[in-house]
């Protein structure tokens, strides 16, 4: 700078001593001095020079304190009664007292997750009530809170913990981001203890999702120790509700032992369920004497085999209007297009043949079969057979009218024909070509098939339906009556007598019907043409779900109704939604624009869009990942056209409950580790005292270096214009250009 100012001077002065010699000594020197003066502004301005210089300074040392508040602090496992974590409190604010003067004190609280105290005076407002631990999280707090420090400022962190840790991370790979970390041991190895004595429900084997009223197993581990010969009582408890008890002799053996209970859910939803072995007087510890798990108590699915002979229009209708728009519903259909080669409609994955199947596994896979008007020589008896036994198991068999069907089908004798609620004829029995609606039989009127369209049919007592324009079948398969057991809920008035056209009896667990009846699609193109309503829907919706043993009737109108995969989840393990949405005709919608709204535990809403999913009409799907422990809330909106709907809440966790209480002995051995790995020391908080003493309190003493700029623009451009102004002045003054 200095040579860039003294070159540009000389050039200056040699300039004004050339040029301007004609002037007096005195003129020429002054111009000459503002032309440098400005010449050195410039110059300043343009290298920006400062004058720097060091200090040195000594500050204390900061030491961060790592609290442990989650619930297996809560524990009180010394011979005072006091709980690890008041031991930690209290032993901390000794410590500070001691510390202060000398330190720069930080404390941080962490559970699942770690938080910033604004100083010692928040301490005695903490409670152990987290309900996971995450020690590499609280590692981390400490991490970022020193990161801005000088070099050797901090002197170390204090880890005060029983050292479990049962959430994210892991706390050995944090180390190397902390600094040198001591641990502090709260609590006692429990089982080194000869006087120890304690029961133990260490885990529970609970399915995710259960049917509804179908038998389930749910498996416990109990350990005992130090009670071997004992004889206790363990119950299995529903929503808080004991609902079942078993006896269970301890051993001495390490390791859990294992208890079962059996159980048939009989309510939709939630539900918590606990494990839990009575607690004895000797046990000092009463919180892990129970476990629980949460499950989903569902309806299984209906799935409905459909086999039709031909492709009639019958066919089409149902498979069309009905079987692929009931969300509810899966299905598969088998149509005959020439002897035993069949075309398939389904809306179901992973289930694929081309022919009517022949084996029990794929059979069993179905809750209903309904068989159209194919002739009894395409069923082998043997697959027959299979049908039945899956019917007598809690499924449903329908069999529908037609010339090829029933008696003119020839299943007289056959094992279906044995299992239909009819008498069947033979195959010369024939048909009624007469158009007729049915008469409702007092047992139909008041049947779940007909529950909310019995006002569109004839009863015995009202020759006219109540809600007319229903328009009537074509004709029905003659059949010879029904068969004792059968119940008839509607009937053709032939001269005769009345004959069965809709009867229905049990088998076994399961339901047998038989719908004489032919071109029930009538039912839904006339009607709908007339803009009126139609049972049609309704009618076949609720024949399948009665046989199915679901007795409500077909859901109507828009709405929307969800659910998740399980009732529980891991922290980071993805919660599936699924939501079922219906049109103003209780038909699956798609097309429509699904939102699930969530809130977690911190209250903090988010939102995921549901897709399409494959399978049945109307069912759409998303996920999403919880990030903490804690409870979560559902809630799908669904718009449909111009309408928009809401699902009820659902509630969700994430994280086990009881986590905090799985393992309770003081983790000495992960302590140790940590404070190894990071070059400082463990010991166990009654003789943490020693550790306290000997931290380095002498003052950190460190190198600052001071910086003085030299320049300040503003002055110097200011300078800069006067000098320049001044000199244009007195040129004008010397008569120079």
């Amino acid at each position: 700078m200095l040579a860039v100012a003294v070159v540009a001077i000389a050039l200056a002065g040699l300039f004004y001593y050339r040029t301007y010699r004609m002037l007096k000594p005195r003129q020429w020197q002054t111009l000459l001095l503002l032309r440098s003066a400005a010449i050195l502004i410039i110059v300043v301005l343009l290298f920006r020079p400062v004058f720097s210089y060091q200090r040195e300074l000594a500050d204390k040392p900061v030491l961060v304190f790592l609290v442990d508040t989650s619930a297996s602090m809560s524990i009180a496992d010394d011979a005072s009664g006091t709980t690890r974590f008041n031991q930690a409190r209290t032993q901390i604010e000794k410590w500070y007292e001691r510390l202060k003067n000398d330190f720069h004190l930080q404390f941080i609280e962490f559970s699942e997750r770690a938080r910033p105290l604004s100083g010692i005076q928040e301490l005695p407002s903490l409670r152990p009530d987290g309900q996971a631990t995450s020690i590499s999280r609280a590692l981390t707090a400490a991490a970022e809170a020193t990161k801005q420090l000088p070099r050797g400022a901090l002197e170390a962190v204090v880890l005060v913990s029983d050292g479990g840790h049962n959430s994210a991370g892991d706390p050995l790979e944090v180390l190397p981001r902390v600094g040198v970390v001591h641990t502090v041991g709260v609590g006692a190895s429990l089982r080194t203890s000869i006087t120890y004595r304690d029961i133990q429900v260490t885990g529970i084997d609970c399915p995710d999702r259960m049917l509804l009223n179908n038998l389930v197993k749910i498996k416990g581990g109990v350990e005992g120790i130090g009670l071997g010969g004992r004889v206790i009582k363990v119950y299995l408890d529903e929503d808080g509700r004991q609902v079942a008890e078993t006896e269970l002799t301890l051993d001495d053996s390490e390791g859990p032992q294992e208890v079962s209970f059996e159980h048939r859910p009989n309510a939709l939803g939630r539900r918590i369920y606990t494990i839990r072995a009575e607690v004895l007087a000797e046990e000092k510890i009463a919180e892990n004497n129970q476990r629980s798990a949460a499950a989903l108590v569902v309806e299984p699915g209906i799935r409905v085999l459909y086999i039709e002979g031909t492709a009639r229009a019958e066919f089409g209708a149902i498979v069309e209007r009905f079987l692929s728009k009931d969300p509810d519903l899966e299905f598969y259909a088998l149509v005959q297009t020439r002897p035993n080669v069949f075309l398939r409609r389904t809306n179901m994955t992973g289930v694929d043949f081309q022919v009517i199947p022949s084996d029990a596994e794929t059979i069993d896979k179905f809750d209903v079969f309904i068989i159209g008007d194919l002739d009894s020589s395409y069923i082998k008896p043997a697959q027959q057979e299979l049908i039945v036994n899956r019917v007598r198991n809690r499924g449903g068999l329908l069999m529908l009218g037609g010339y090829r069907s029933l008696g003119p089908g020839g299943y007289a004798g056959t094992p279906v024909g044995e299992a239909l609620p009819v008498i069947l004829g033979d195959r010369d029995v024939g048909q009624i070509t007469e158009p007729f609606l049915p008469t409702l039989t007092p047992d139909g009127a008041r049947h779940p098939i007909f529950s909310n369209i019995a006002a569109f049919f004839p009863t015995q007592t009202d020759a006219e339906p109540k809600i007319p324009g229903l328009p009537p079948l074509d004709g029905c398969t003659r059949v010879l009556g029904a068969k004792p057991g059968a119940t008839v809920l509607a009937t053709y008035q032939a001269p005769e007598g009345p004959m069965p056209v809709l009867a229905v009896q049990p088998l076994g667990e399961g339901r047998t019907a038989v719908f004489c009846g032919d071109t029930t699609r009538k039912w839904h193109q006339v009607l709908r043409a007339l803009d009126k309503e139609t049972p049609f829907t309704r009618f076949w919706g609720q024949i399948v779900r009665w046989l199915a043993g679901r007795g409500g009737p077909v859901e109507t109108g828009a709405n929307v109704t969800a659910s998740t995969d399980k009732a529980a989840y891991q922290p980071d393990e993805p919660v599936r939604i699924t939501a079922v949405v219906r049109n103003q005709d209780g038909q699956g919608a798609s097309g429509a624009k699904v939102i699930a709204r969530i809130r977690g535990p911190a209250g903090r809403p988010d939102q995921v869009t549901l897709a399409p999913a494959v399978g049945p009409a109307g069912h759409y799907e998303g996920a999403f990942e919880p990030k903490t422990h804690g409870t979560y809330q559902i809630e799908v909106e669904a718009t449909v056209g111009q309408i928009t709907i809401t699902s009820e809440k659902l509630v969700v966790e994430a994280g086990r409950t009881n986590l905090e209480f799985e393992r309770l002995d003081l983790n000495e051995k992960l302590l140790a580790r940590i404070a190894s790995e990071s070059r400082g020391r463990y010991v166990h908080i009654s003789v943490a005292d020693n550790l306290i003493d000997q931290l380095d309190r002498s003052q950190r003493k460190r190198r600052l270096v001071v910086e003085r700029q030299l320049y300040w623009p503003p002055v110097l451009w200011t300078m800069f214009v006067a000098i320049l102004t001044t000199e244009w002045i007195l040129r004008k003054r010397f008569q120079l250009r």
